[in-house]
């Protein structure tokens, strides 16, 4: 990826150039041919435009749905949000070492305000999406937010999408988003928790049903993570103290040979259900049966279960294990 968003930072107080239809135009010094093409984000090329011998090119003008595309510059692709305006850009592409290129682009305010919130951190460890982000961003720069963020939980997305008009919702980072709200709504808070069914140290296979009627700290993990290895020491100390007819602790291994687990099982001896998930753990676009059922993608993952086998709080580490607990006793 260019080292765009460098350079769109220091153009802020630029002006938007007010018009009805998008044109992208400039200048650029490169080392050869290029070629431009602008995509929506599933892959439909918008517009094209190659590079003159002196360096300029026009594309457009086209009418767009404001929303998230991909700007190509030959091999190098680059997301920007683009509205009906009019885009320069100026300055030198690299091609061998695309980081090395310097541009500069006008026109792109919009995505200028969306890239200040694209760390997802931002966004995903807030329950609300505070004033500062609704007065910066409107209609589907909240899709394309969620888009670039890339979060995997369904509370900030859901919070996203539900700032969206219903006149924005034909947009296509838009759609993408209501699919992706409703396939994490599988294992969002309240959701229904995925009944597995994992093989313990005697050879029995167990069900998380088996355990109905209790609360259920599920620990996923694997022998060779270090992480994992620490939060399963930092349990047991809360498993002693809080222990009782109520509650369940199930740690879940993800290795994917099996004497890899029972190696781990002899040395730290653990005293609450230990299963292992013969799958192991996926790493990359692929997760496997487990990791897509409660949509993590990496580990220690440790999630709550309510007595009614709903989940009600994910993403738990450290105290934060004992605080769930005391607090789904309480209510």
């Amino acid at each position: 990826m260019l080292k765009i968003i460098v350079f769109i930072l220091l153009l802020g107080s630029l002006p938007v150039y007010a018009q009805s239809d998008l044109e992208i135009s400039g200048k650029l010094r490169t080392l050869e041919a290029l070629e431009l093409r602008l995509e929506d984000i599933e892959g439909k090329t918008i517009l094209s435009a190659e590079v003159r011998n002196d360096g300029t090119f026009s594309m457009g003008p086209v009418k767009i749905v404001p929303d998230l595309y991909f700007l190509w510059f030959g091999k190098t692709k680059q997301p920007i949000y683009l509205t009906n305006t009019k885009v320069t850009i100026k300055g030198y592409y690299d091609h061998v070492n695309p980081g090395n290129s310097s541009l500069v682009f006008t026109g792109i305010d919009e995505f200028l305000k969306l890239s200040e919130w694209i760390p997802k951190e931002e966004i995903a460890r807030k329950k609300t999406i505070n004033k500062e982000v609704q007065d910066n961003l409107r209609g589907t720069m909240f899709s394309a937010l969620a888009y670039l963020s890339g979060m995997t939980a369904y509370e900030p997305n859901k919070m996203l999408l539900d700032f969206i008009l219903p006149e924005d919702r034909e947009a296509l980072t838009v759609k993408w988003l209501v699919q992706r709200v409703d396939s994490l709504s599988k294992f969002a808070i309240g959701a229904k928790a995925y009944d597995f069914s994992f093989v313990d140290a005697r050879g029995k296979m167990v069900k998380l049903s088996d355990f109905r009627g209790k609360f259920v700290l599920v620990d996923f993990w694997a022998s060779w993570c270090g992480p994992c290895r620490h939060e399963m020491k930092s349990l047991l100390p809360i498993y002693n103290e809080l222990k009782g007819n109520d509650l369940e602790f199930i740690s879940v291994s993800l290795d994917k040979r099996e004497k890899d687990w029972r190696k781990m099982l002899d040395e730290e001896k653990l005293p609450w259900v230990m299963l292992w998930d013969k799958e192991g753990f996926t790493i990359g676009n692929e997760p496997n049966v487990i990791q897509k059922a409660y949509g993590f993608y990496s580990i220690p993952f440790i999630v709550l279960i309510d007595k009614e086998g709903c989940i009600l709080e994910k993403y738990l580490r450290g105290e934060k294990v004992k605080e769930a607990i005391l607090k789904a006793r309480k209510n």
